[in-house]
């Protein structure tokens, strides 16, 4: 018998650690559309920039927006994204038509009610769509943020 209360001790304290670890991952991990030091991030639905016999370019064009009274600096996001579809994991490229980000280390500054759009770039296989799409923070925190995508 007292065995078995350890057995039921230590299977609670294993399941104890998996949710703190779970809810740390979350927390961590936040959804977009978000919040970062008053610069609104969120991405828009997917769309096929080109179709080819075998493969499809997608674009999910994602917006950054100044949603304070002051200039805010845009946060720094890695050029490389992962898209997810069903079946897979993709490596995508965040591309931008002002740079957000310079070699001396300059970052783009948003006036109030500003807006900056950048897109992420993916060939997927033809008839797969982007399910997810998970871009990374650079500066000035290294964090990861997620979208569920929904193609229309």
């Amino acid at each position: 018998m007292p065995g078995n209360s350890w057995l039921a001790l230590l299977i609670a304290a294993i399941a104890l650690v998996l949710a703190a670890w779970l809810l740390l991952r979350a927390q961590n991990a936040p959804s977009l559309p978000a919040d970062v030091a008053g610069i609104r991030l969120e991405v828009t639905p997917p769309l096929v920039a080109e179709d080819r016999v075998l493969e499809q370019l997608w674009k999910v064009p994602v917006v950054l927006t100044n949603t304070t009274r002051r200039p805010r600096t845009v946060p720094v996001l890695a050029q490389r994204a992962e898209v997810r579809t069903k079946q897979a994991r993709y490596t995508a490229e965040l591309t931008t038509e002002v740079s957000w980000w310079s070699e001396g280390g300059g970052r783009l500054e948003l006036n109030p009610a500003g807006t900056t759009i950048g897109s992420v770039w993916v060939v997927l296989p033809a008839g797969e769509a982007p399910v997810r799409l998970q871009l990374q923070e650079v500066e000035p925190k290294q964090r990861r943020f997620r979208a569920r995508l929904r193609t229309s």
